[in-house]
């Protein structure tokens, strides 16, 4: 990631998933991004060591990338401000999600750890689809036909916009 030029968005939404704000940004090339370290400090999972199992995992090194995201000044007024992060595509925050063992958290974070790894995708998701072409389940076991759907929807738009840009 480091000896790559960052990526710059074209643009950046803040979506609030159960009161935390999560960034998602869409570059030029139609992929969307994921900043990892304010969901690992949301999550309370240690964010050096999530950093070093995506540079580890064969797949989620060959995806992450470096990108630009405009942060906001913490509480105390440090920061803000544009700034590289590493982040994830859209697509692959599940993989990533997912490899973390909610039964090795500490027990006041295990709860939040699995609400994520059930709803962040589609939430995020939904953040970039229409709101004509968005479905909600009837059902809990819909869940899963639901992030299908959306997923199909996400690859349709950034396969359109590949196509446009290349016009």
């Amino acid at each position: 990631m480091s000896e790559e030029k960052a990526l710059v968005p074209v643009e950046q939404k803040q979506v609030t998933f159960y009161g935390d704000e999560l960034t998602a940004v869409l570059v030029e090339n139609g992929v969307v991004y994921i900043p990892i370290r304010p969901i690992c400090d949301y999550l309370g999972v240690d964010w050096s060591s999530q950093r070093q199992r995506i540079i580890r995992d064969l797949v989620l090194s060959e995806v992450a990338k470096g990108v630009v995201v405009t942060t906001t000044p913490s509480k105390g007024g440090r920061g803000g401000g544009p700034q590289e992060m590493l982040c994830l595509p859209l697509d692959y925050l599940n993989g990533w999600l997912f490899g973390i063992n909610a039964q090795r958290v500490k027990d006041e974070v295990r709860d939040t750890v699995v609400r994520y790894q059930r709803e962040c995708y589609r939430v995020l998701a939904d953040a970039f689809l229409s709101p004509v072409t968005a479905v909600s389940p009837t059902d809990a076991s819909d869940q899963a036909l639901l992030q299908l759907h959306n997923m199909a929807l996400v690859i349709a738009a950034t396969t359109k916009e590949m196509l446009e840009t290349r016009r």
